[in-house]
């Protein structure tokens, strides 16, 4: 009996061994619970973060909330990212007032960013051009040397790789361009209304170009130098311009380009020269100390003045070019001086003060001027009496002098040769102006040589002194 339940205990352990055996094909192994994966990002804000070089950037973008569309992985961007210490160009206050001011700030940013990634080759390929910021505004790419810059900013480093884009570092803040304000004011009439180009103004009437750039039916790119800009240049210079027209207007013209040029443009020409209206070739630059652009050898002071007929750049100088401008002459006074002639004359024109009025270069004459042998007719008494008494010596100094005017010795003769020959000298009495025998006098002097130039007027040389008319 017990060996009968020993074997069925035995067939029952088999049966279940054989149960269990076939359970186990079919069980269904539960894994434990793991950690979710995570996806590491390397954004254009991720590397900026991590850089530690661009703290004040990270800050102004998490500001305007364009840190969020920095790193949004489902586009691309290229992104010129002005370091902390570019920033510090600005000034604490400035960077405390633009966080204050987040859509003004949230514009700067943009304006520092391009839709797609361009790389250097491609940036480098695109100089000499201009590019849309994603504000809608233009960036001006230019090859400087060995040095791509963007606008007035140089680049430092080049393709700052990220998983949405490219990071180009620069060295300066970009600062949009002012929206230009429409006018109904020709370049002249903007000229005038500024009041600082009343020398320019003058130059362009004395050639005749003020017509020019008063021409609503073509548009123009004026660099124009302002009042303190001339007045940099001697005054002997600009005296010796007024005298030869085309040698002015070839200089007013290296000032002028055909075609309404802004800003971004011309930084976009950086490294390049611009063709004038004159034909010559000036050379734009961007001067990498002070960050201006430079028109010759020029500072464009303040630029995009629009006008209906173009834009106005100003210059803190004159762009003179290579253009020849003729030797000073000197003023009448120093040519008087320089010929050895009119010793007299001279110390008559110094005891009176009458010296310096006719060194003016501003004002022209015509002088009519004894030598030294004409007033020795005079007698050394009489030089010596008239030298004590300058009122009538200057009297006499004046009727020798035509004020305001350059009488040349043909306008002289056409005078001389009419029904009114005469002229007003600048004590306001006339003189008679005749031809006898084929020579050209005034009152009784003979005119012995004519028409030697100075910068300031004509010296026409007598060989006698002329005294004024007695009042009646």
């Amino acid at each position: 009996m017990k060996t009968k339940l020993s074997l069925i205990a035995l067939g029952l352990s088999v049966s279940l061994l054989a149960g269990c055996s076939d359970n186990d094909d079919e069980k269904v192994v539960v894994t434990p619970p793991s950690a979710p994966i995570v996806v590491q990002t390397n954004t254009i804000v991720d590397v900026a973060t991590e850089n530690g070089s661009f703290t004040t950037l990270v800050a102004a973008l998490k500001a305007t909330g364009l840190d969020s569309v920095l790193a949004d992985t489902t586009k691309t961007f290229t992104v010129f990212a002005p370091t902390d210490a570019a920033f510090a160009l600005l000034g604490e206050a400035t960077i405390n007032e633009l966080l204050a001011q987040p859509d003004k700030l949230a514009d700067i940013l943009s304006y520092h960013v391009l839709e797609g990634s361009v790389n250097a080759e491609g940036a480098l390929g695109a100089a000499g051009t201009t590019v849309a910021a994603v504000n809608g505004d233009k960036l001006g790419l230019s090859f400087n040397g060995e040095t791509l810059q963007v606008n007035t900013a140089t680049v430092v480093t080049t393709d700052v790789m990220t998983d949405n884009g490219i990071i180009h570092v620069i060295d300066a803040v970009l600062m949009p361009p002012a929206d230009m304000e429409a006018s109904n004011l020709t370049i002249a009439e903007t000229a005038q209304a500024a009041g600082s180009f009343n020398t320019l103004l003058s130059l362009l009437a004395l050639t005749g170009l003020d017509a020019v750039v008063a021409d609503t039916s073509q548009t123009f790119t004026v660099f124009a130098p302002t009042d303190e800009a001339f007045a940099q240049v001697a005054p002997s210079t600009l005296k010796v311009l007024s005298n030869n027209p085309e040698v002015l207007k070839a200089i007013l013209l290296q000032h002028v380009t055909t075609g309404a040029v802004d800003s971004i443009t011309a930084f976009s020409l950086a490294g390049k020269s611009a063709e004038t209206a004159s034909g010559a070739l000036i050379p734009i630059n961007i001067d990498t100390q002070s960050d201006m652009l430079k028109f010759g050898n020029a500072s464009i002071v303040a630029k995009d003045i629009k006008t209906s007929n173009g834009v106005i750049h100003v210059l803190d100088s004159v762009v003179v070019g290579d253009v020849q401008i003729p030797d000073a002459l000197g003023s009448l006074t120093e040519v008087a001086r320089d010929n050895g002639n009119f010793t007299t004359l001279i110390a008559a024109l110094e005891a009176t003060g009458l010296d310096t009025v006719v060194s003016d270069l501003s004002t022209d004459f015509t002088v009519f001027a004894p030598t030294d042998a004409a007033f020795a007719k005079l007698g050394e008494e009489t030089i010596n009496a008239l030298l004590q008494d300058t009122e009538t010596l200057k009297n006499i100094l004046l009727y020798h002098v035509v004020a305001g005017q350059k009488v040349a010795s043909s306008t002289a003769v056409d005078v001389a040769t009419s029904t009114m020959n005469t002229v007003t000298m600048a004590n306001n009495q006339n003189a008679t102006l005749t031809l006898k025998d084929g020579k050209l006098m005034i009152d009784s002097a003979n005119i012995v040589a004519a028409d030697v130039m100075a910068d300031n007027g004509i010296i026409h040389v007598i060989d006698s002194v002329i005294l004024p008319p007695r009042n009646n």
